[in-house]
């Protein structure tokens, strides 16, 4: 925290904090926060604080100050509630890319915007790694098509079929022997039926704890990435295959730099789409009820 009284920086425990000497104290700092952690006359926000920035955005006479950064201005948002069901009407999954690569200060420009996104706990444990040579990418395809194939066969075994029909009663076989044997017909050193050719694989990951929300939180961080990639006319897709591998395979985590301690809860494929889709394709609405 830090705070200015008198003309002397002082510093708590806590990286936000007040000037004193413009602080109207309004009061709507203290009133919005989810912890009640501010003390307005001490000066002082306790250990409950979560750093969701609540009173950095509300203060009128920007007097506090953030964990990082300087304070901005917002700008008035111009989308409408139409703009964005037609915007996410035309987001389709991409698995066709043009052999063109995605320049760093795009990739930039997407990782940087990630400090505006919420997450679950407020924790904001997720690190990006981002895949994109084009030799690294076929080898994180080709591994991760090489466990989907084994546990392919595993599951489509005479051995294991009659064990899933009991875990699963709608477990299909024949639909996933076909599918193996279509995948493994297709499968070449150089084919990409996992990353589809795309330049660039976006993995989210983040320290394994007993109660954290990595995944949630990841699931969040790789969905806002995917509308702002679409938004700068890029395509994206999410890869549970690179997720699953990566789960199960100590060894490509350590080859693909993800920390020891990390686990990937999320995979992003993003380049710029080969095709471009002009009709909105029906799809039923989701089951809701109202409590």
């Amino acid at each position: 925290m830090r705070f200015i009284r008198n003309g002397i920086i002082q510093f708590l425990l806590h990286k936000i904090g007040f000037n004193f000497s413009v602080n109207p104290k309004c009061l709507k700092c203290v009133n919005d926060c989810p912890s009640d952690a501010i003390d307005i006359e001490l000066g002082t926000i306790n250990d409950n604080c979560i750093h969701c920035g609540h009173c950095v955005a509300i203060c009128p006479e920007s007097t506090v100050f953030p964990d990082a950064d300087n304070i901005n201005k917002l700008h008035l948002s111009t989308v409408s509630s139409i703009d964005f069901q037609h915007l996410s009407a035309g987001i389709r999954t991409c698995r066709s890319y043009l052999d063109r690569e995605v320049d760093d200060e795009t990739l930039k420009l997407l990782i940087e915007n990630m400090k505006h996104y919420p997450s679950a706990s407020n924790t904001r444990p997720i690190q990006i790694t981002t895949v994109k040579t084009k030799e690294v990418v076929q080898r994180l395809n080709n591994q991760t098509a090489g466990k989907l194939i084994r546990t392919l066969k595993f599951i489509t075994s005479p051995v294991i079929r009659p064990i899933s029909r009991i875990i699963a009663p709608n477990y299909n076989p024949s639909l996933l022997i076909n599918y193996k044997k279509q995948f493994i017909a297709r499968q070449t050193p150089e084919s990409s039926q996992v990353c589809h050719h795309a330049p660039v694989v976006m993995l989210f990951h983040a320290p394994v704890t007993k109660y954290g929300m990595a995944g949630a939180d990841s699931y969040i961080w790789s969905t806002y990435t995917s509308l702002f990639a679409n938004t700068l006319g890029l395509g994206t897709c999410f890869n549970g295959f690179i997720v699953k591998a990566m789960e199960r395979s100590k060894a490509m985590r350590k080859e693909f730099k993800i920390p020891a301690n990390h686990m990937v809860y999320s995979a992003l494929l993003i380049g710029h789409p080969k095709v471009k889709y002009t009709n909105e394709a029906g799809r039923d609405k989701p089951k809701a009820k109202f409590i």
